[in-house]
């Protein structure tokens, strides 16, 4: 969707559902400025809705910018946006107000980092609800590490609330005595009880599972790119349509390449001929070849 970003990482909602939605942006940047990553192409800022010209920025719009940058980790490298971050907020905020958002930045980076270490370390669990309350809890005690009891009601209220629904609800689904008719029934009792506005986010979030799964049994029934295409438009409009089959174009493009270079790759390492260092310059070359500046940081990342 225009105008926002998937957050990075291991967030809370993350760790249970797979899925995060964050609201944020005002609008998609002009053609004429600089895009950061191509991910970010026809995006807003996330964060700075409302925050032109104004020398204080919400925690909350601080990790909307802070998340919007970390979502490109891959295709740019963590000191490049933490950079990129510290850049923006240079522009917007000065004195005590800009010391207390970089104090913010470094402690929210140390959290992502601890959140990937603590995903590493559960991964392969299955997900039942005892190891979903248990990373839930983990991510708890984690975030009160780095930041106070104010910080984090309002840095993670919302994600709280959302994690305690995802909890209930696989509870429910769970219920061998109920009928799907009775789960169902409870677990839209259950979303009416969440926040209007959170109910709000819980379907943004899912919006894009719920096309990906009709685009996959559209696609298993031999649908064509066209069927496609007036699927996607049915559901986002026409020009969310077109903005995701050019990601789909960008995709193919690049998996083609991937798999060409792969091949040439492995003639190169195979090539008895070569010295170590020739091998080496040669492999240089073809990634030049095949791959842009930005598109080589992604195979690194790949790789």
């Amino acid at each position: 969707m225009v105008g926002h970003r998937k957050a990075w990482l291991l967030l809370p909602v993350l760790l249970l559902v797979g899925a995060w939605w964050w609201p944020g942006g005002d609008g998609p940047l002009s053609a004429q400025e600089e895009v950061f990553a191509p991910s970010l192409r026809q995006t807003a800022v996330d964060g700075l809705a409302g925050a032109a010209g104004s020398s204080v920025m919400t925690r909350l719009q601080l990790k909307a910018l802070f998340d919007y940058y970390l979502s490109t980790l891959g295709e740019r490298s963590l000191d490049d946006i933490r950079h990129e971050i510290l850049l923006q907020l240079e522009k917007r905020l000065s004195g005590p107000a800009l010391a207390d958002a970089q104090d913010l930045l470094r402690r929210y980076l140390g959290y992502q980092h601890a959140l990937a270490d603590l995903g590493k370390g559960m991964a392969g669990q299955a997900q039942t609800l005892d190891t979903m309350a248990a990373r839930l809890q983990a991510v708890q005690q984690t975030r009160s590490r780095y930041f106070g009891a104010q910080e984090i009601a309002e840095l993670f209220g919302h994600a709280d609330v959302l994690d305690r629904f995802v909890l209930q609800r696989t509870q429910i689904m769970q219920r061998a005595d109920l009928s799907a008719a009775e789960k169902q029934k409870q677990i839209a009792q259950l979303e009416a009880g969440l926040p209007a506005q959170q109910q709000q986010w819980r379907r943004q979030a899912t919006r894009h599972i719920t096309l990906a799964e009709s685009e996959q049994a559209l696609l298993q029934q031999g649908g064509s790119a066209s069927d496609l295409q007036a699927l996607r438009a049915a559901e986002v409009g026409p020009e969310a349509a077109e903005r995701l089959a050019a990601v789909d174009r960008e995709n193919q493009a690049w998996n083609a390449r991937l798999v060409q270079w792969k091949l040439q790759r492995q003639a190169i390492a195979s090539d008895v001929a070569l010295s170590p260092a020739q091998r080496q310059q040669a492999e240089q070359a073809l990634q030049q070849k095949l791959f842009s500046e930005t598109e080589q940081r992604r195979l690194l990342a790949y790789q």
